[in-house]
């Protein structure tokens, strides 16, 4: 893997390699079909590049209405509702229509507090408010609640309702109660809380200004609410931790065994005070820990820490490290003890940028923990093994009468083991991803990943994990990685949609699979994105299976939801290889040309006419060929060669211009080219025995065989070929001196039309000029015939 873009350094599939001396393209050509993304692009470019805009429009995305900065979301789908926490607010909301009726509850810091937190100098909108920051459920008609109460944490349980209560929500203000080492003071904090069976796990400041950082849990059924704690005594404990998740995971069929997982990332001072770095840990604690009898009292006991490493190994034995861990996803698998780990991890360099996804296995992590102890002789030496003995019972076991039945808690622990855990609590060997590298990378980019989730898919050719990636400038990629025959792993990018107007960091993702829904919170708000629309990636089989998405399959006349079936029937689909000639039927016919719709274009003698093209997908590479009148040979438009940025020789009568190409009628004229802009992606190789592209006897628009008439060229039009498109309306400026108009034409996907394109057309006596061709995803779809008027 490249060090430097994080991109697979691998060979494309055999198939792929039979193309690339036989380009598939018509005289303007969108090649969409290449060897596979590892090879042609160091970062995979999304499928669907949707914006804000495009995306209300479509119906894809709903945003809350009413909504302010998104705190905290808890997910029931059980009962299929949604509860929002804000700013002095808690909202609950209907799963399937978020703006259907939603309830809220008004819990604003008392005003005393308030005027505290600003005597502090504290912000009063953005700081000294009750912002809602923890919402678990507690049993089946009550919800704990948190918020920072101005700098001063407070907690209480909402009134859910039970079954047929559906109408109660309300905040018993008798609960109310403090939420010190269960909230964190400052909004923007970084914490992490799970509540199980009635205890609430904890990862945050213990003060006000946020400088100890401790794992906690507390609440608890009485008589035994026992208050845990890690020891903040021992900074090699937690140091200056950034907390990001906690899940509840049993470890083996014995509850005894059943533990809490945290993530966090921390401040790991090794060797001296200068050696200074962040590095991302797992740790964990047995649930049923009550602490130490004389040593480590109300401390954790079993409390255990790793490294996480996520990095891309480089050709020289020097990693690419992606340090700081930013958010956690536990996929379930059918064995509930070994969830699958997603993280998003970031670089701390301000130089190099980049964000990377990687996979971790529970039993990796378990193996690591069961490994052996770091030591440290003294604050001025590294880390290294522990080699001595180890007491009895293992440190980090938890207590169980099955293991021995002596010791019944973790207060019957031998004196020796508190002792050795409480100065041995880091694991020597770190936890590697289960690829040995990021599934998936960003470098280089102008935004981060700041969050993560993940659904599991069954297509045609077996179970994918979608990744939904949430950035700091407030867009959503759908990601889905695929593993090759050959192991390799291939990113592929689906969807880039723009889910918030502003540039807002993702800061919240909850999906549901059962509705299909992904919801997204910011600062900006929360927003209701779908899974999935399949009919965006086009109109014909080639693009469907193009575009790879584990959702989405060929149904025989639109690109659908793909819903697993016992017979097959007309479903076509391939996820890993995106091969639509396996797939598509009619993939010939389209092909050869016969629902292409040409666009007239008139232009002026002296005049220059900018013929456009905005492909709807990003991974599109636009070549511009130009047929000249009376001549079947076609010439590729290439940038100045005078320009030491550009490359190729000039064309005397047509630049590429940024995604179009600028057509100069006129004896002698001369042109000032600009480069053409493009990516290049999937392309197919003629059929065994069919002539090349243009050559004799070729059909269809790679060769233009008696080119009709204007008034035959203007009538016809094909429904279904490809990206339906806009009209190509002219810009008709105010005439020059001459009485000279000079007229452009625009194509322009448009996704959400259902009517075929039509073609405007306009008078001329006499004729002369070239044609150009396009085609786009492999499947032609439109002609340009430019004409210039005497």
């Amino acid at each position: 893997m490249d060090a430097a873009s994080g991109s697979p350094r691998t060979g494309p599939r055999t198939p792929c390699r039979r193309m690339e001396p036989q380009l598939w393209v018509c005289v303007l050509g969108l090649l969409l079909w290449c060897p596979p993304l590892t090879l042609c692009l160091r970062q995979s470019l999304p499928r669907i590049r949707l914006g804000h805009k495009e995306l209300l429009a479509s119906g894809r995305v709903v945003p809350f209405v009413g909504g302010g900065e998104v705190e905290s979301l808890l997910l029931d789908e059980e009962r299929g509702r949604l509860l929002l926490g804000t700013r002095d607010h808690v909202s609950l909301l209907d799963l399937e229509h978020i703006n259907s009726s939603p309830r809220k509850i008004s819990w604003p810091a008392p005003r005393d507090t308030v005027e505290m937190c600003k005597l502090a100098g504290k912000n009063a909108q953005t700081e000294c408010a009750n912002f809602i920051r923890v919402l678990h459920s507690y049993n089946r008609t009550h919800v704990y609640a948190c918020g920072t109460g101005a700098f001063s944490p407070l907690c209480a349980f909402l009134e859910t309702g039970g079954p047929g209560e559906g109408s109660v929500f309300r905040l018993q203000s008798s609960t109310v109660e403090s939420g010190r080492l269960k909230c964190p003071f400052d909004p923007r904090q970084p914490f992490a809380s799970v509540l199980t069976d009635q205890y609430l796990y904890t990862g945050t400041a213990s003060d006000f200004l946020g400088k100890d950082t401790t794992f906690t849990r507390s609440l608890g059924p009485a008589p035994q609410q026992n208050f845990i704690r890690t020891d903040i005594s021992e900074h090699y404990w937690i140091n200056e931790g950034k907390f990001v998740a906690a899940h509840p995971v049993s470890d083996t069929y014995n509850p005894d065994d059943d533990k809490i997982y945290f993530f966090f990332r921390e401040a790991s001072l090794d060797g001296s005070s200068s050696d200074k770095s962040v590095l991302s840990r797992v740790a964990r604690v047995c649930r049923n820990d009550i602490g130490g009898l004389r040593s480590l009292t109300n401390k954790w006991t079993t409390f255990l820490k790793a490294r996480l490493v996520c990095s891309i190994p480089g050709p020289d034995g020097v990693d690419t490290h992606f340090h700081e861990l930013q958010d956690i996803f536990l996929l379930p698998t059918r064995d509930e003890r070994n969830p699958t780990v997603y993280g998003v991890f970031t670089t701390t360099s301000s130089i190099f940028k980049g964000s990377a996804v990687c996979v971790y296995s529970m039993a990796d992590i378990r193996a690591v923990f069961n490994g052996p102890y770091a030591h440290k002789e003294g604050p001025a030496h590294r880390w290294g093994e522990y080699e001595g003995r180890i007491p009895y019972p293992r440190p980090g076991t938890c207590p169980s009468k099955t293991y021995d039945p002596r010791i019944k808690t973790t207060k019957d622990f031998p004196d020796e083991v508190v002792s050795f855990i409480k100065h041995h609590p880091m694991m020597y060997r770190a936890v590697y991803p289960v690829t040995g590298r990021p599934v998936f990378t960003r470098v280089n980019v102008d935004y981060r990943l700041t969050q993560i989730a993940v659904d599991r898919v069954t297509a045609e050719d077996g179970q994918y994990a979608v990744m939904f990636l949430g950035t700091d400038v407030g867009t959503l990629l759908k990601v889905v990685s695929i593993t090759q025959e050959n192991r390799v792993l291939e990113e592929v990018v689906l969807e880039e949609l723009q889910v918030f107007q502003g540039p807002s960091p993702i800061v919240h993702l909850e999906i549901s699979s059962k509705q299909q829904q992904l919801f997204v919170g910011s600062s900006d708000g929360l927003a209701q994105v779908s899974l999935h629309h399949c009919n965006l990636y086009g109109q014909v089989c080639a693009e469907c299976c193009l575009a790879r998405d584990p959702y989405c399959a060929w149904d025989g006349s639109a690109c659908s939801r793909y819903v697993q079936a016992a017979k097959r029937r007309a479903r076509r689909q391939d996820i890993k290889h995106g091969d639509p000639w396996s797939q598509c039927w009619d993939i010939e016919e389209v092909m050869g040309g016969d629902q292409v719709e040409e666009k007239l274009i008139f232009g002026v003698e002296q005049n220059s006419t900018l013929l456009e093209c905005v492909p709807k997908t990003p991974q599109a590479r636009i070549r511009w060929l130009l047929q000249r009148a009376g001549s079947e040979l076609r010439e590729e438009v290439k940038p100045d060669e005078r320009d030491p940025d550009r490359s190729g020789p000039a064309d005397p009568d047509a630049a590429p211009e940024g995604r179009g190409v600028l057509l100069l009628h006129g004896p002698g004229a001369q042109l000032h080219a600009h480069p053409a802009q493009g990516h290049p992606a999937r392309h197919r190789p003629s059929p065994p025995g069919a002539a090349p592209p243009g050559g004799p006897g070729a059909r269809g628009p790679a060769a233009l065989q008696g080119l009709p008439a204007p008034a035959e060229r203007a009538e016809r039009s094909s429904p279904g070929a490809g990206p339906l498109l806009r009209d190509a309306v002219a810009a008709r400026p105010p005439p020059t001196a001459e009485g000279q108009v000079e007229t452009r034409a625009r194509a322009e996907e448009e996704p959400q039309s259902e009517a075929p394109a039509r073609t405007r057309v306009e008078r001329a006596s006499q004729w002369r000029g070239s044609v150009l061709h396009l085609s786009h995803s492999g499947v032609p779809y439109l002609h340009y015939s430019n004409q210039t008027l005497n």
